[in-house]
C-alpha cells in the first residue's frame, strides 16, 4: 500500500517549478473517448533481430603464509577463466493472412577453475604434516535451438497452427581432485567426467479460432493526439479514420531497423511529424510541439496492451534422445529414448476499456503422456506410457493505465495437475496464487516496480501402496526494484 501512495503522490502532486506543466491526468474535452483501441488491428510487419551477447572474464589469486614459531607454511593459487557467447536471430512476419515467428538460439558456456594449495607444518617431532591438493573442474554447455510457430488464417478467423521446436545440446564436466597428503588415504584423489549429448525433436499441429492484437501503438497515438490538442497546437481534432491511420504508421516505423538508434529515433518522429503535416494538423510547429511530441513518443507505450481473444487446440508430439556417459563408469538409470505427445487447448480473452483499463483471462488444459526405454526405442502406444500429467490451470488480471508512466495490475489464478506413473507413483497438486504490482517510470530507462503475491499449495503424493505424503505450502512474497535499462 506504501508503494502505491507513492506512486500516485508522484502522479497527482508533482513539483511546482514555476512552470505550467502538462498534466495527462487533468480531465479535457479532447480525450477522443470514442475511440476504442480494441479495435486496432497491426498493419503488415516484418521484423528480424539479431543481439550478440559475449561475455569474458578470468581471476587470479596467490597467497602465502608462513610462521616462524611453528615453521608451518601456506601457499595457494587460484585461477578462473569463463566465457559466454549468447546469440538470438529472430524473423517475425505479421499479416492478415499469417503470422510466422521463427528464431534460432545459440548458447556457448565455458568454465574453467583450477585451485592449487599446500602447507607443511613441522614442530620438530617426527609427526610432520603436510598436504598438496589440486582441484580442476571444467564445464562446457553448448545449445543450438530451433523454434517456428506459423499461423495460417483462412476465412476469418479460423487459423491452422503447425511449426516445428528442436535443439542439440552438449554438456561436459570434469572434476579432478589430486590428494597428496598425510591424509590421504582418508581422502582419496578423484577425476570424474561426464559427457551429455542430446537432441529433442517436437513437432506441431492445430487448430484455432480468433486472434489477439497488440494495441498499445494505437493507445500512443491517443496519448500524442490528446497532448497536442490539450496544449492547443492542433487546429483541429484527429477523426477516429486519422487515429487509426496514425496508429498503423506508428506501427510500420517502430518495426523499422536501424544499426544506430539516434537514427531509429529520427525516422520515427519525423514519419508522425509528416502525417500531421500533410494532414493540416498544426497550428503551431514550434518548440511545445515537439517536445511534446517526443514525450509522448517515449513514454505511450511503456506497457503492452492486448485485444480479442484466441481458443486453440494444439498436438505437440516429440522425441527426445539422451546419450550420458560417466568416466569411469557409474550404474546411473537413465531414459536415452523418449517420446511423449501434449494435447494442449487454450484460451485467451484481452479486453480494454475506456483507454485505461484492461481485463485477461486465460485458461488452459493439457494432457502429457511420456514413454521411455533403456536399451531399445521399440515403443509400445505412447497412451500406455512409462507416465501422464493431466493440468488445468486459469487466471483473471485486471490492469490499470492512468497515464503513461503507471501501471497497476493484480492477477488471481488457479492450477491443479494429477500425475500417474507406472512405477506406482502419481501426485496431484493444487495451487491458488494471487499477485498485486505496479510499475512507475522516471525515466524510459530508469522505472521502480514493486510487487506482492500470496501462493497456497496443497500436494499429495503416492510412492508406493503404503507410502503417502501430503504437505501444505502457503508462502507471501513481496519485491521491490529500482530497474534501470542500458538500451
Amino acid at each position: 500500500m506504501s508503494l502505491a501512495a507513492l506512486l500516485i503522490a508522484i502522479n497527482v502532486f508533482p513539483q511546482d517549478t514555476g512552470i505550467k506543466e502538462y498534466q495527462e491526468w487533468k480531465s479535457s474535452s479532447d480525450e477522443y473517448r470514442n475511440f476504442d483501441i480494441g479495435k486496432y488491428f497491426t498493419p503488415d510487419i516484418v521484423r528480424n533481430q539479431l543481439p550478440i551477447n559475449f561475455s569474458f572474464n578470468s581471476n587470479y589469486s596467490n597467497n602465502s603464509m608462513n610462521e616462524l614459531v611453528s615453521e608451518w607454511n601456506a601457499a595457494s593459487k587460484n585461477t578462473t577463466v569463463a566465457g559466454i557467447l549468447v546469440s538470438n536471430f529472430s524473423h517475425y512476419v505479421n499479416t492478415r493472412k499469417k503470422i510466422t515467428d521463427f528464431s534460432i538460439n545459440l548458447s556457448l558456456n565455458e568454465n574453467y577453475v583450477s585451485q592449487n594449495s599446500s602447507n607443511k607444518s613441522d614442530t620438530g617431532s617426527s609427526n610432520i604434516y603436510f598436504s598438496d591438493n589440486n582441484n580442476l573442474n571444467i564445464t562446457s554447455t553448448n545449445n543450438l535451438g530451433i523454434n517456428c510457430i506459423n499461423l495460417v488464417y483462412f476465412s476469418k478467423p479460423f487459423y491452422l497452427h503447425y511449426g516445428i521446436n528442436g535443439g542439440i545440446f552438449y554438456n561436459y564436466t570434469q572434476n579432478k581432485v589430486n590428494n597428496q597428503s598425510s591424509y590421504a588415504d582418508q581422502i582419496p584423489s578423484i577425476n570424474q567426467r561426464q559427457k551429455n549429448f542430446s537432441i529433442n525433436f517436437t513437432p506441431q499441429i492445430g487448430i484455432g479460432y480468433g486472434r489477439i492484437e497488440n494495441v498499445e501503438d494505437a493507445r500512443q497515438a491517443i496519448y500524442i493526439a490528446n497532448a497536442l490538442s490539450k496544449r492547443n497546437i492542433l487546429t483541429r481534432n484527429l477523426t477516429n479514420e486519422e487515429l487509426f491511420q496514425l496508429s498503423q504508421k506508428i506501427s510500420v516505423v517502430k518495426n523499422k531497423r536501424f544499426l544506430d538508434s539516434r537514427l531509429h529515433l529520427t525516422d520515427e518522429i519525423s514519419t508522425v511529424d509528416s502525417f500531421f503535416v500533410q494532414n493540416n494538423l498544426l497550428r503551431d510547429n514550434g518548440a511545445a510541439y515537439f517536445t511534446t511530441l517526443y514525450d509522448m513518443w517515449q513514454y505511450g507505450a511503456l506497457f503492452s496492451r492486448k485485444s480479442g481473444h484466441d481458443l486453440s487446440l494444439v498436438l505437440y508430439p516429440g522425441y527426445v534422445y539422451n546419450n550420458l556417459i560417466y568416466m569411469p563408469a557409474m550404474n546411473v538409470v537413465y531414459l536415452p529414448h523418449q517420446i511423449n505427445l501434449t494435447t494442449d487447448l487454450t484460451y485467451n480473452w484481452e479486453r480494454p476499456v475506456k483507454l485505461n483499463w484492461q481485463h485477461s483471462l486465460a485458461a488452459e488444459c493439457y494432457l502429457y503422456f511420456i514413454e521411455g526405454k533403456q536399451n531399445d526405442t521399440n515403443f509400445n502406444s505412447v497412451f500406455s506410457n512409462y507416465g501422464k500429467i493431466l493440468a488445468a490451470r486459469g487466471s483473471y488480471s485486471f490492469g490499470y493505465y492512468p497515464n503513461t508512466r503507471t501501471n497497476f495490475q493484480a492477477t488471481v489464478g488457479q492450477q491443479i495437475r494429477r500425475g500417474i506413473f507406472t512405477d506406482n507413483n502419481s501426485y496431484t497438486d493444487y495451487t491458488a496464487t494471487f499477485n498485486a504490482g505496479a510499475n512507475y517510470y522516471f525515466s524510459p530507462y530508469l522505472s521502480i516496480a514493486g510487487s506482492y503475491g500470496l501462493n497456497y499449495e496443497h500436494y499429495l503424493s503416492k510412492i508406493s501402496s503404503i507410502n503417502h505424503q501430503k504437505n501444505n505450502y502457503f508462502t507471501t512474497l513481496f519485491n521491490i526494484q529500482l530497474i534501470y535499462s542500458i538500451f
